[in-house]
Order: structure tokens, then C-alpha cells, then sequence
């Protein structure tokens, strides 16, 4: 998925297996220990490395754990990032696809 992200998204760096906490921070423990040692599995981001995507590859060990896919998914879009999920490798067309569809929205508003 690395190499396809690199490849459909050449503009861009991509970053693997990257911890919550260096996308979020909280105060407190209790506030922490929601998404302690949570990782994600792509984060895209501009030349600047301004986070544009959290890209997240949901193979069968999701099966069952949408709700914790919908909690992740709501802390990050709390603290501003978009996730796009792919419930299987997508084509580099469809990534780039994904990607320029929320970049125009982004400069929407």
C-alpha cells in the first residue's frame, strides 16, 4: 500500500504507522488513555507537512470492530484530520481520486 500511495500521490510524503499521539494531544491520563498505543496506518501529507489524510486499510482483522473504527474515526475528525478507509487495497486511480475530491472540499470552505 506504501508503494501505491507513493506512486498514485508522488506530491506528496506519506508516513507509515504513525501513533495517535503524535496527531493528538489531550489533558489528562483518563483523556490519553483513549487513543494510547492506537496507530494509524498512512498518514498524507503536503511538502510542508501539513496533514492532508489519514488513510486507513481495513483487512479482515476490522471484521467486527467497526465501532472502534467509528470512535477512531471521530477523535480524529475532532481534531481536524479526515480519514478515508479501504476496505482493500484501491487502485492508484481511486486514491487519487479520494485525494483530489477531499482537497477540493477542503478549499471549499
Amino acid at each position: 500500500m506504501f508503494a501505491l500511495l507513493t506512486t498514485a500521490l508522488p506530491e506528496c510524503i506519506v508516513l507509515t504507522q504513525v501513533a495517535f499521539s503524535a496527531l493528538i494531544t489531550a489533558d489528562g491520563w483518563q483523556s490519553r488513555n483513549r487513543f494510547n498505543r492506537k496507530v494509524i496506518d498512512f498518514v498524507l501529507c503536503s511538502n510542508h507537512m501539513n496533514v492532508i489524510a489519514v488513510i486507513e486499510l481495513d483487512d479482515r482483522s476490522h471484521i467486527g470492530r467497526e465501532q472502534n473504527d467509528h470512535e477512531r474515526d471521530a477523535m480524529l475528525k475532532q481534531a481536524g484530520y479526515h480519514t478515508i478507509r479501504y476496505p482493500s487495497i484501491p487502485t492508484s486511480e481511486k486514491v487519487r481520486t479520494d485525494i483530489e475530491s477531499l482537497l477540493m472540499n477542503m478549499h471549499t470552505f
